[in-house]
């Protein structure tokens, strides 16, 4: 189980860039905050909690000045035993009993027993601490007879003292993992039980530093503790089975329908494909997390007839579809976010998501989604290890490709006497860049068009008229593509002599996009990379009156995973411009000498976006 005594922004809310370490000051100090827990055999733990904290920053005042702790009110209780804020003069303050209140957890769209106890602190200002104590008992255990919990401590955060203490009962195979800390087994106390284990672990660190754009989640390399009772990943795997497959069972509605669905297809590939799009069409996502629901789906039946559920919910749906015409499949504990390794121990972090296995045909699928084609999943998804519960093994989902993930650009546009440019564009799309393109142009129907034009344009100083063609965004069987038209307000001064660079339109611009990004002048933990292709090809046709003079020398750079290459060509008055850009990594995660290759590339990418076509 995650610790449920959670400070929420625990000052992650200071800039997230500084140009020097010097100048970053975390909002908050933890002084001091010490975690007891008490776990019997059969895993239903209590918790005790004391923390103060140290407001550091003004910042810290607004977004620190109010403790906010998790919990489950059908699963444990939870009770605010002490609170105070200390000011800097000394003089306590005590929270008033209406100032600590009880809130749903409902803020995200989900519904669930998720409770939020709020603690409102009376006059928080810099230099004044905020105490906390509380206690937990969990009543039921996510997995019947198991206890799990993880910490993982932010580089951007720092702490003064934080202590764990494990008081284990006879029964309760408590493992731990402890990286970056201090502390193990120690001795029982004189009036413990005959068999009584008890373990301390604690932490200090005095050194924050910024945040850090494209990091990877805190799971894949900061330190931690874990415990579990659980022995390894098949152990953990089969404790979800248990309780999931049986909600998977076929019945004769969903035997109906499996059968209807695939009545014309030809082989399983196809089979699955048709069930596939079933349910991503029609099953629609709401996060309901009732009971124990956070880690057992609803049963099949009940999703057909409801034609709603959450990940798991779409996954037992999916399941059973395909056992009702011999297909095997499934669930597949993954992270939908930046976290690309397992802990040690089993327990539930990073597992936010589950997505669907077929072993036969050795695909991925996430029904979720809504707008991935089969056998293409969304970024947050790839690269990233599973475990399939079915067999208790661990998998891996597939990574980027250039060859998989990539957008193709084709444009003509014609200048126009007054300067203005009248163009064209198609844009094909593949892989996690399709299913990202398709929601975004699902989100934008029924928009006015000349506001989504106004805004593709203004990313890169353009401004003018058009309007967006697309494909049908749920239509997963029909190949992807976007069209526009548009107008440019003038983009150079015609009659000559003058010059001008490429003009963009109403496109994805990616490669543009891609130019201004500037990476962190020190980069001390992993990011999340990807490896993509982007093709631009564009016809600008210029007036029969104009004179053209000189036009860009095109270019190739390849530095580490980063490949450009650019070519222009001048035929009568037509002048076509082929840019690609690849990245090839081989792996969703990368370093400093990412960074480093990055600056070199993007340097040859701008002067190569700068250069101009000269004409009289």
């Amino acid at each position: 189980m995650q610790s449920k005594f959670l400070w929420l922004c625990l000052g992650l809310g200071a800039a997230l860039w500084q140009p020097a370490h010097a100048q970053y000051v975390p909002n908050t100090t933890v002084v001091r905050s010490v975690d007891t827990f008490h776990v019997p055999a059969d895993g239903r733990y209590q918790q005790t909690m004391e923390v103060m904290v140290r407001i550091d920053t003004a910042q810290g005042v607004s977004s620190e000045g109010e403790r906010k702790l998790a919990f489950n009110d059908k699963m444990e209780t939870l009770e605010i035993e002490e609170a105070y804020t200390l000011l800097p003069d000394g003089t306590r303050l005590d929270v008033p009993a209406d100032k600590i209140r009880k809130q749903d957890n409902g803020g995200d769209g989900s519904y669930s027993d998720e409770k939020v106890m709020v603690v409102i602190y009376p006059k928080v200002q810099v230099g004044a601490q905020l105490y906390l104590r509380a206690r937990s008992q969990q009543t039921t255990p996510q997995f019947p007879g198991h206890f799990y919990w993880s910490e993982y401590f932010s580089p951007h955060q720092t702490y003064q003292h934080v202590e764990f203490n494990f008081v284990l009962e006879p029964g309760a195979n408590v493992m731990f993992d402890a990286e970056g800390m201090q502390g193990g087994l120690q001795a029982p106390l004189p009036d413990d039980a005959a068999g009584v284990r008890r373990y301390r672990f604690t932490f200090s660190q005095n050194q924050a530093y910024p945040t850090e754009s494209g990091r990877v989640e805190l799971s894949d390399f900061a330190p931690h503790i874990a415990a579990s009772t659980f022995v390894d990943y098949a152990q953990f795997a089969k404790a979800y089975q248990d309780r999931a497959k049986p909600m998977a069972a076929v019945t004769p509605a969903i035997a109906k329908l499996a059968a209807e669905l695939t009545a014309k297809a030809k082989d399983d590939r196809a089979r699955v494909r048709s069930l596939y799009n079933w349910v991503s069409a029609n099953i629609r996502y709401v996060a309901v997390f009732v009971g124990d629901d956070g880690f057992v789906p609803h049963s099949a039946q009940s999703v057909l007839d409801n034609r709603y559920g959450d990940c798991k919910d779409h996954v037992v749906l999916l399941e059973s579809l395909l056992a009702a015409v011999g297909i095997e499949s499934t669930t597949a504990l993954i992270n939908l976010g930046t976290a690309y390794r397992l802990p040690k121990l089993p327990i539930a972090t990073p597992f936010n998501h589950v997505i669907t296995y077929v072993p036969s045909l050795d695909l991925y699928l996430d029904s979720t989604t809504q707008f991935a084609p089969m056998g293409t999943l969304p970024d947050d998804d790839m690269a990233k290890p599973v475990l399939l519960t079915a067999s208790g093994t661990l998998g891996k989902t597939p990574g980027n490709s250039p060859e998989r993930d990539y957008t193709h650009t084709e444009t003509r546009m014609v200048l126009q006497n007054d300067g203005s440019v009248t163009g064209t564009s198609k844009i094909r799309m593949a892989g996690q860049l399709e299913v990202a393109s398709r929601m975004t142009q699902f989100n934008n129907q029924n928009k006015d068009q000349r506001q989504i034009v106004s805004r593709l344009l203004a990313r890169f100083q353009e401004s003018g008229t058009g309007q967006v063609g697309k494909s049908a965004p749920l239509d997963l069987e029909t190949p992807w593509q976007l069209s526009s038209t548009y107008t440019l307000d003038p983009q150079v001064n015609v009659p000559g002599p003058s010059a001008m660079t490429i003009p963009y339109g109403a496109v994805p611009g990616h490669l543009k996009s891609m130019s201004n990004y500037t990476p962190p002048l020190v980069r001390r933990y992993p990011l999340a990379c990807s490896s993509v292709r982007h093709t631009e090809s564009t016809t600008l046709v210029f007036p029969a009156q104009l004179k053209i003079q000189r036009i860009p020398v095109g270019m190739h750079s390849k530095n580490g995973a980063f490949e450009y290459e650019s070519h222009y060509t001048l035929k009568g008055q037509e002048l076509t411009v082929r840019r690609v850009y690849t990245s090839s990594r081989d792996s969703g995660v990368c370093g400093a000498n990412d960074d480093k290759d990055w600056l070199s590339y993007r340097s040859v990418l701008q002067r190569d976006l700068r250069a101009q076509v000269f004409f009289r």
